[in-house]
């Protein structure tokens, strides 16, 4: 069975547009049991906002963003401050994946893409104990049609990063 992948803003203000997946039409923070805008989980890789460049003269927000398409298409590998090549979804505020994050594999095929072990990942993976004490819902697989998911990210990049 495929699930049906979207890009959705899911808040939107003058300095910011916050983004969040979703699958057969709920938010995958639902699916995961986190909220998408608590300080642990609110730094999502697609959101755009406003950087003062006074303070960050280099930072470019359009490039991250497509660097992060890039990793969820699987054309590049990703850059997780762990080093497991997992692909992060949600990151605590201040970017920092030591905080913690909610990651996962992924795997790429001629028609489809799957998304492998979605859960909390740490400097201490394995801790079954940690992952529930965040009430964090694990989820196992999620399978995609690859020209649907492809053509979502083509319509982000579109409309948010030309």
């Amino acid at each position: 069975m495929k699930n049906h992948f979207e890009i959705r803003e899911v808040k939107k203000n003058d300095k910011k547009i916050s983004f969040d997946f979703f699958i057969d039409g709920k938010a995958l923070s639902e699916l995961l049991n986190i909220s998408r805008f608590d300080l642990a989980y609110c730094d999502f890789d697609l959101d755009i906002l406003e950087v003062d460049t006074s303070k960050f003269p280099n930072y470019d927000r359009t490039t991250l963003n497509k660097n992060a398409v890039s990793w969820f298409l699987g054309n590049n590998q990703p850059d997780n401050q762990f080093g497991t090549n997992r692909i992060v979804l949600y990151r605590c505020h201040c970017g920092s994946d030591y905080c913690g994050v909610v990651s996962f594999m992924l795997d790429k095929r001629d028609d489809l893409v799957v998304w492998k072990d979605i859960t909390y990942e740490n400097d201490d993976f394995e801790d079954e104990k940690e992952i529930k004490s965040r009430g964090i819902q694990p989820i196992t697989e999620l399978r995609f049609d690859r020209k649907q998911y492809e053509l979502e990210f083509e319509n982000y990049i579109e409309k948010y990063c030309a």
